[in-house]
C-alpha cells in the first residue's frame, strides 16, 4: 500500500461522504488491573443514529488512525503462513471486516485480547468501525472510470482516556469563581495504536497485509506487536537511524568525509526514486547499502569493516531508505551550528581550508535572509559622508583641531571630533589649550549673542597641533564649510 493509495483512503474519512458507507460502530472502556483485563463498557452504534457533531468525533478518531509516516510510525506487515496463530488472526481479520466484528461477543473477546496483549497500563477506550468505499476503476493513464468497485476494510483504534484537572472556572449562576474538580475520563482523538486491514492495493483489497500505526515512532507497542501480531519486532525507525549511524561511526572513527556523506544522501534519494511505486516504503539490505557507500567514495580500506559493523550491530537486517536519510534535504549539525540545505543546492556546499582551518563553504548567489531580515554578504565599506554647507552659512565659533598625519585618512580624523551640531552649520570644540581663537574674540564680543555651545575635550595624542590661523580662510570665516558627519552609519 503505497502514501498515495494510503492518501486516497484517508481523504475519504469523513461523516459527509458518498462515497463511504459506515456500517457501524463498535466502542469500549476498560483497563488492566492487577493484570487481568476489565472491559467496563461497550456499545454498538448505529450510524443512522449519530447527529453530525457526533459523528465527526469518531470520524476524527479514524482518520489520526491512518496518520503518520510509511516507514516511521505507519507500518505495513504481513502474516506469516508458517505460523499458526499468524493463520489464525488473518482468518479472524477476514471476518471481522466482513461484519463480524459488529457481534457484541466478537468485539467484547477483541477488545479484552487487546488490552491483555497490548499491556497497557492505563484506562483505554477502543472504537472499532467497519467501512464500505466505492473505489472508483482507473485506466492505463490514471483516468477514473465509471465503474466502482467496493473495498471493505475495518479500522480499530486504542486511545488514551486520561482524567483531566479543569481548575478555576466562573459560574454565571453564583457570581463567583470556584475549582471545578472533573471526575470524568477524556478521550485523547490520537490513538495509541491503530490497525487498518486489509491493505488497499492496486484499487483492490490485499488480505495479506495489514497497516499498524503507532503513536510515536520511537516508541511502538512492543508487545501488542509479538504477543498479538504475531511478528519478531525488529527496531523501530529511531532506532535504526541511531544503528546506522553507530555503524558508520564504528567503519571511520574519525568520521566520513563531509563531500561522501552529501554524495551517499543523494545517492540514497536517487536509489529510493527509481526503485519505489508511488512513494511506499523502499527497504536496504547490507550488501545495496555497501554498494551506496562505495559509489559514493568511501574509503575502501574503511569499508572492509563495514560487514563486521552491520551484522554487530543491525543484525543484518534490512532497514527503510527512509530512515536513512531526510527526504528532499539534508541537514548539517556542529555544535551550536544547524543548517538545513534543499538536495537542489547541494552542489552549492563544498569544503576548502581557509587559514590553515577546513572550512565548510556554501556558495551564496541573492535572496539571503537573517532572521528573516533581507541580507547580503558583501563586506562592508569604510567610508565618512561629507555634508556640504550652504554658501551664505558660516562658522562663528570653530575651533583648531590637531591635524591628523598625511596618511590617516577619515579613520585618524574621526578621532579628532566629538560632536557636530544637529543642523550641520555649527561646529563647537574646545581648544587644546582653553584659550579662544582670534575669530572667536572678533565674533563674540557680544556676550547675549554668543551661541550655545558645550566644550568637550578631545585631544588626540601623539599627533601634532597646528595655529588656529591654519583653519581659517579669509581671515576669520570660511567661505565654503565641509562638515563631516561622523554619526551616521556606514553604507554598504
Amino acid at each position: 500500500m503505497n502514501k498515495k493509495e494510503l492518501g486516497e483512503i484517508k481523504k475519504q474519512l469523513k461523516f459527509d461522504n458518498d462515497k463511504l458507507l459506515l456500517k457501524g460502530i463498535q466502542e469500549a472502556y476498560g483497563k488492566n488491573r492487577d493484570g487481568e483485563a476489565s472491559i467496563q463498557f461497550t456499545r454498538l452504534i448505529n450510524p443512522d443514529t449519530l447527529e453530525k457533531e457526533e459523528g465527526e468525533l469518531y470520524f476524527d478518531i479514524f482518520k489520526k488512525s491512518l496518520g503518520g509516516t510509511p516507514g516511521k510510525n505507519l507500518l505495513e506487515y504481513g502474516f506469516d503462513a508458517s505460523d499458526p496463530q499468524a493463520k489464525d488472526l488473518q482468518k479472524r481479520f477476514y471476518d471481522y471486516k466482513n461484519g463480524s466484528l459488529l457481534k457484541e461477543d466478537e468485539f467484547k473477546a477483541l477488545a479484552v485480547e487487546l488490552l491483555k496483549k497490548g499491556d497497557y497500563r492505563n484506562n483505554v477506550y477502543i472504537t472499532a468501525g467497519i467501512f464500505e468505499y466505492a473505489a472508483p476503476g482507473l485506466n492505463a493513464n490514471n483516468e477514473v472510470l465509471e465503474e466502482n468497485s467496493i473495498f471493505r476494510f475495518m479500522i480499530v483504534a486504542i486511545t488514551e482516556a486520561r482524567l483531566t484537572d479543569i481548575g478555576l472556572y466562573y459560574s454565571t449562576a453564583t457570581n463567583e469563581v470556584a475549582r471545578k474538580v472533573n471526575d470524568e475520563m477524556q478521550i485523547i482523538p490520537a490513538p495509541l495504536d491503530a490497525i487498518f486491514y486489509p491493505s488497499f492495493s492496486s484499487r483492490a483489497s490485499d488480505v495479506n497485509h495489514f497497516l499498524y500505526h503507532c503513536k510515536a515512532a520511537k516508541s511502538p507497542n512492543i508487545e501488542l506487536i509479538e504477543e498479538f501480531f504475531h511478528i519478531p519486532f525488529v527496531s523501530s525507525a529511531p532506532e535504526q537511524s541511531e544503528g546506522f549511524a553507530k555503524v558508520i561511526g564504528e567503519v571511520f572513527p574519525q568520521g566520513m568525509e563531509a563531500s561522501t556523506a552529501m554524495k551517499f544522501h543523494e545517492n540514497i534519494s536517487d536509489y529510493v526514486s527509481e526503485n519505489s511505486q508511488e512513494d511506499s516504503v523502499v527497504m536496504l539490505d547490507k550488501p545495496r547499502i555497501k554498494d551506496l557507500l562505495l559509489a559514493s567514495g568511501a574509503n575502501s580500506e574503511n569499508m572492509q569493516h563495514f560487514d563486521s559493523a552491520y551484522s554487530k550491530i543491525l543484525e543484518d537486517q534490512e532497514v527503510a531508505a527512509v530512515n536513512l536519510m531526510e527526504k528532499g534535504k539534508i541537514s548539517l549539525k556542529a555544535p551550536s551550528i544547524s543548517i538545513s540545505v534543499k538536495d537542489d543546492a547541494l552542489e552549492q556546499i563544498r569544503t576548502e581550508t581557509i587559514n590553515g582551518k577546513r572550512c565548510l563553504v556554501i556558495e551564496m548567489d541573492e535572496g539571503l535572509e537573517i532572521s528573516g531580515l533581507p541580507s547580503n554578504l558583501q563586506s562592508p565599506k569604510k567610508s565618512v559622508n561629507v555634508i556640504h554647507a550652504a554658501p551664505e552659512q558660516t562658522a562663528s565659533h570653530v575651533s583648531s583641531a590637531p591635524a591628523a598625519p598625511a596618511d590617516s585618512g577619515f579613520a585618524t580624523a574621526s578621532s579628532s571630533f566629538d560632536s557636530v551640531s544637529s543642523q550641520g552649520a555649527n561646529v563647537s570644540e574646545s581648544w587644546s589649550d582653553a584659550s579662544p581663537s582670534p575669530a572667536e574674540t572678533a565674533s563674540m564680543t557680544d556676550e547675549e549673542n554668543r551661541p550655545e555651545t558645550e566644550s568637550f575635550s578631545s585631544p588626540v595624542q601623539d599627533s601634532p597641533q597646528t595655529d588656529a590661523s591654519d583653519s581659517m580662510v579669509d581671515g576669520d570665516h570660511f567661505d565654503d564649510l565641509d562638515i563631516i558627519d561622523f554619526n551616521r552609519q556606514p553604507e554598504l
